[in-house]
């Protein structure tokens, strides 16, 4: 077992501490340090029982078997969905904004009890654009990049404020004769890289103050391949990308040109999707889907490994995966939701709590046990994963209710 702290050096002064104790209840004399010791082997206990937790997950499963909780929301107001999301932004602790496939913009703002309420604020008036990427640039201004090429800002002093008083959110649109954008991350503290064809990028720096546009560079990549179909960040100046062609492309952005780091063959066919899994160590892998594929594959970004995980035999194409630190949930167009769980650094499928017939098209997390879903209908629903994720679930558990 590996652990974060020197055990023999905590055992060593437990059994110290335990020495200064007896003497206290022989003597009624307690030392001043004694509450200082004290907390300091609590700080270390703890530490230890969380680097126990993944054995205990992996290797005594029975103890705490993994769960998930469908709940119901009420969406309060008469406002609703009409179609699947194309993009969502978290704005703030509990503020959303969502745009939809039929290009309408809506503010969502979610309260109560895990989560389980939910209010849309009317669809922005006027405003009827297919967004595929928003990012928050400062506080008061939103960016906004639609299918068209058109990007936009919405700008408040409160974005809360937006569902009593919509007249509150001003909306510009930025100067540019882009024809349209494919993918677009953020790859900077203001700089974009942007898809505008099939193999073809702009890098972007927008201020957040002038909200001048800035060109930086227009980079061809038909030496690289023929079509790039996804692109994901990994970290500032560090990404990936999916070809057309089945490879993976590690890359990084260096005085505005792109550097490709790594080319990896995945397979022959397109890949089509590309999400970033954190393990509990906050160690990245790529998770790579295929359409019309029965399995997904991992890249371990530490150690370079390639690894895969058959989870359909439908070989139905993966809508979205959305993972919050060593849980990922994984929606694919024939609505299963796949649970994957990580543990030490490897990620595995849960068969037995992944949810299946259920009409879901979007999945948010807002954090690693709660997710958020939204079927074809526009309904809302709370999927609650409880999992052995902390020392306060781990000393509830009658270790001997087993024994004898």
């Amino acid at each position: 077992m590996k652990f974060s702290i020197n055990i023999n050096e905590y055992k060593k002064n437990l059994t110290k501490l335990r020495a200064q104790l007896y003497q206290t209840l022989a003597e009624g004399h307690l030392d001043g340090d004694f509450k200082e010791k004290l907390d300091e082997l609590e700080e270390l206990e703890n530490k230890m029982l969380k680097d126990l937790l993944p054995y205990y997950r992996i290797y005594a499963p029975e103890l705490y078997q993994a769960k998930v909780s469908e709940l119901e929301v009420k969406i309060n107001g008469n406002n609703k969905l009409q179609s699947y999301l194309k993009s969502y932004l978290h704005v703030e602790e509990n503020l959303f904004i969502l745009a939809s496939a039929d290009q309408k913009v809506y503010f969502m703002r979610s309260y109560g009890e895990n989560k389980q309420h939910v209010e849309l604020s009317q669809a922005i008036k006027n405003f009827n654009k297919l967004v595929i990427y928003m990012y928050k640039l400062c506080k008061e201004k939103i960016l906004l990049f639609t299918v068209s090429g058109d990007i936009y800002v919405f700008m408040s002093n409160n974005f809360t404020d937006i569902f009593e008083n919509p007249k509150n959110l001003k909306i510009i649109k930025l100067k540019n004769n882009f024809e349209g954008f494919e993918n677009v991350i953020n790859i900077g503290e203001s700089t974009f890289l942007c898809q505008i064809g099939r193999n073809e990028f702009i890098v972007l720096e927008i201020y957040d103050k002038s909200l001048n546009i800035k060109i930086k560079n227009h980079i061809n990549l038909s030496d690289l391949d023929e079509e790039i179909n996804s692109l994901v960040k990994i970290s500032n100046f560090h990404f990936a990308l999916g070809s057309h062609s089945g490879d993976l492309i590690l890359a990084s952005l260096k005085e505005d040109e792109i550097k490709v780091d790594k080319k990896i063959k995945i397979s022959d066919y397109p890949i089509t999707n590309l999400a970033i899994l954190e393990s509990e160590s906050y160690e990245k892998n790529l998770c790579i889907s295929q359409a019309n594929s029965e399995k997904i594959f991992l890249y371990d970004l530490e150690s370079n490994k390639l690894t895969n995980i058959k989870i359909d035999k439908s070989k139905s194409t993966i809508l979205s995966i959305e993972s919050k630190k060593s849980s990922t949930f994984i929606l694919s167009e024939d609505f299963n939701l796949y649970l994957l769980e990580e543990n030490m650094g490897k990620w595995t499928l849960n068969l037995k709590r992944s949810v299946a017939d259920r009409s879901f098209v979007n999945i948010i997390g807002l954090d690693n046990s709660t997710y958020l879903t939204i079927d074809i209908y526009g309904n809302f629903n709370i999927l609650k994963l409880d999992r052995l994720d902390s020392i306060e679930k781990l000393r509830d558990i009658n270790l001997f209710r087993n024994r004898g």
